[in-house]
Protein backbone atom coordinates (compact mmCIF):
# COMPACT_ATOMS: atom_id res chain seq x y z
CA UNK A 1 0.00 0.00 0.00
CA UNK A 2 1.38 3.38 -0.97
CA UNK A 3 0.81 6.57 0.93
CA UNK A 4 0.54 9.75 -0.98
CA UNK A 5 0.91 13.20 0.33
CA UNK A 6 -1.91 15.57 -0.12
CA UNK A 7 -1.08 18.44 -2.41
CA UNK A 8 -2.81 21.04 -0.29
CA UNK A 9 -0.93 20.24 2.99
CA UNK A 10 1.82 22.75 3.94
CA UNK A 11 5.47 21.67 3.61
CA UNK A 12 7.43 21.95 6.85
CA UNK A 13 11.09 23.13 6.94
CA UNK A 14 13.26 25.90 5.54
CA UNK A 15 13.36 26.94 1.97
CA UNK A 16 16.70 27.40 0.27
CA UNK A 17 16.36 31.20 0.31
CA UNK A 18 15.61 31.27 4.05
CA UNK A 19 18.63 29.09 4.71
CA UNK A 20 20.91 31.33 2.61
CA UNK A 21 19.68 34.47 4.40
CA UNK A 22 20.26 32.90 7.83
CA UNK A 23 23.77 31.74 6.90
CA UNK A 24 24.60 35.17 5.42
CA UNK A 25 23.56 36.93 8.63
CA UNK A 26 25.66 34.50 10.69
CA UNK A 27 28.71 35.08 8.45
CA UNK A 28 28.37 38.89 8.67
CA UNK A 29 28.08 38.85 12.48
CA UNK A 30 31.02 36.43 12.81
CA UNK A 31 33.18 38.62 10.56
CA UNK A 32 32.44 41.73 12.62
CA UNK A 33 33.18 39.94 15.89
CA UNK A 34 36.45 38.45 14.66
CA UNK A 35 37.61 41.74 13.15
CA UNK A 36 37.08 43.57 16.46
CA UNK A 37 38.62 40.78 18.54
CA UNK A 38 42.18 41.76 17.58
CA UNK A 39 41.58 45.40 18.53
CA UNK A 40 39.97 44.35 21.83
CA UNK A 41 42.82 41.96 22.60
CA UNK A 42 45.39 44.68 21.91
CA UNK A 43 43.64 47.14 24.23
CA UNK A 44 43.50 44.52 27.00
CA UNK A 45 47.24 43.86 26.63
CA UNK A 46 48.00 47.58 26.69
CA UNK A 47 45.92 48.03 29.84
CA UNK A 48 47.73 45.10 31.42
CA UNK A 49 51.10 46.69 30.55
CA UNK A 50 50.05 49.95 32.21
CA UNK A 51 49.09 48.04 35.36
CA UNK A 52 52.42 46.16 35.29
CA UNK A 53 54.38 49.44 35.13
CA UNK A 54 52.29 50.89 37.97
CA UNK A 55 52.85 47.72 40.00
CA UNK A 56 56.62 47.95 39.42
CA UNK A 57 56.65 51.54 40.66
CA UNK A 58 54.58 50.46 43.67
CA UNK A 59 57.07 47.65 44.31
CA UNK A 60 59.94 50.17 44.34
CA UNK A 61 57.94 52.33 46.76
CA UNK A 62 57.30 49.42 49.13
CA UNK A 63 60.98 48.41 49.04
CA UNK A 64 62.17 51.98 49.53
CA UNK A 65 59.84 52.88 52.39
CA UNK A 66 59.87 49.56 54.24
CA UNK A 67 62.84 47.93 55.87
CA UNK A 68 64.34 45.81 53.10
CA UNK A 69 67.97 44.93 53.53
CA UNK A 70 70.33 45.17 50.59
CA UNK A 71 73.82 43.75 51.13
CA UNK A 72 74.64 44.94 54.65
CA UNK A 73 72.51 48.07 54.88
CA UNK A 74 68.91 49.09 55.37
CA UNK A 75 69.10 52.75 54.36
CA UNK A 76 69.09 52.46 50.59
CA UNK A 77 66.59 53.80 48.12
CA UNK A 78 64.80 51.81 45.45
CA UNK A 79 63.65 53.09 42.12
CA UNK A 80 62.56 52.53 38.55
CA UNK A 81 64.60 53.75 35.58
CA UNK A 82 63.03 54.40 32.21
CA UNK A 83 65.75 54.76 29.59
CA UNK A 84 64.65 52.81 26.53
CA UNK A 85 61.51 52.15 24.56
CA UNK A 86 61.36 48.41 25.19
CA UNK A 87 62.37 47.94 28.84
CA UNK A 88 62.69 49.53 32.28
CA UNK A 89 64.59 48.50 35.40
CA UNK A 90 64.07 48.22 39.16
CA UNK A 91 67.27 49.35 40.86
CA UNK A 92 68.84 49.90 44.28
CA UNK A 93 70.29 53.38 44.92
CA UNK A 94 73.32 52.22 46.90
CA UNK A 95 75.16 55.57 46.90
CA UNK A 96 72.05 57.48 48.07
CA UNK A 97 72.12 60.19 45.40
CA UNK A 98 68.46 59.58 44.47
CA UNK A 99 69.12 58.45 40.90
CA UNK A 100 70.59 55.47 39.07
CA UNK A 101 74.35 55.48 38.46
CA UNK A 102 75.61 52.87 36.00
CA UNK A 103 78.32 50.73 37.56
CA UNK A 104 77.60 51.97 41.09
CA UNK A 105 73.96 51.11 41.74
CA UNK A 106 72.55 47.60 41.36
CA UNK A 107 69.75 46.54 39.04
CA UNK A 108 67.46 44.06 40.77
CA UNK A 109 65.25 43.28 37.79
CA UNK A 110 64.84 44.38 34.19
CA UNK A 111 61.34 44.34 32.76
CA UNK A 112 61.08 43.81 29.01
CA UNK A 113 57.91 44.89 27.24
CA UNK A 114 56.13 42.12 25.32
CA UNK A 115 53.62 41.81 22.46
CA UNK A 116 55.18 44.56 20.34
CA UNK A 117 54.44 47.31 22.87
CA UNK A 118 56.99 50.06 23.44
CA UNK A 119 57.23 53.14 25.61
CA UNK A 120 56.58 56.00 23.18
CA UNK A 121 58.01 58.59 25.55
CA UNK A 122 58.53 59.37 29.21
CA UNK A 123 58.19 62.90 30.52
CA UNK A 124 59.17 64.76 33.65
CA UNK A 125 56.97 67.70 34.68
CA UNK A 126 58.54 70.51 36.69
CA UNK A 127 56.73 72.33 39.49
CA UNK A 128 56.20 75.25 37.08
CA UNK A 129 54.36 72.92 34.68
CA UNK A 130 57.07 72.67 32.04
CA UNK A 131 57.28 69.21 30.49
CA UNK A 132 60.54 67.60 29.34
CA UNK A 133 60.16 64.36 27.40
CA UNK A 134 62.37 61.69 25.89
CA UNK A 135 61.36 62.93 22.45
CA UNK A 136 60.48 66.44 21.49
CA UNK A 137 61.80 69.90 22.30
CA UNK A 138 64.09 69.23 25.27
CA UNK A 139 64.86 65.53 25.12
CA UNK A 140 65.82 63.66 28.27
CA UNK A 141 67.76 60.41 28.06
CA UNK A 142 66.27 58.71 31.11
CA UNK A 143 63.77 59.15 33.92
CA UNK A 144 64.34 57.87 37.45
CA UNK A 145 61.57 57.42 40.03
CA UNK A 146 63.19 56.78 43.44
CA UNK A 147 61.77 56.13 46.92
CA UNK A 148 63.85 56.69 50.06
CA UNK A 149 62.86 56.04 53.67
CA UNK A 150 60.88 57.45 55.45
CA UNK A 151 59.25 59.58 52.73
CA UNK A 152 56.62 57.70 50.66
CA UNK A 153 56.68 60.38 47.94
CA UNK A 154 58.67 59.76 44.79
CA UNK A 155 61.81 61.64 43.90
CA UNK A 156 61.64 62.05 40.12
CA UNK A 157 64.75 63.06 38.25
CA UNK A 158 66.61 62.85 34.99
CA UNK A 159 70.08 64.40 35.14
CA UNK A 160 69.71 66.09 38.54
CA UNK A 161 68.09 64.57 41.66
CA UNK A 162 64.62 65.81 42.56
CA UNK A 163 64.11 67.94 39.48
CA UNK A 164 60.49 67.03 38.62
CA UNK A 165 57.27 67.19 40.63
CA UNK A 166 55.54 64.47 38.56
CA UNK A 167 56.10 62.21 35.58
CA UNK A 168 54.21 60.63 32.72
CA UNK A 169 55.05 57.43 30.82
Amino acid sequence: MMHRRKLDSPVRGFTLIELLVAVSIFVIISTVVLANHARFNSSVLLGSLAYDIALSIREAQVYGVSVRQFDSGFSVGYGIRFSSADSYALFVDTNDNQQYDDGVDSILRTYTLQHGHTIAQFCGITSEGAEECSSGGTPIAHLDVVFVRPDPDAIISSNEPGRYSSARV
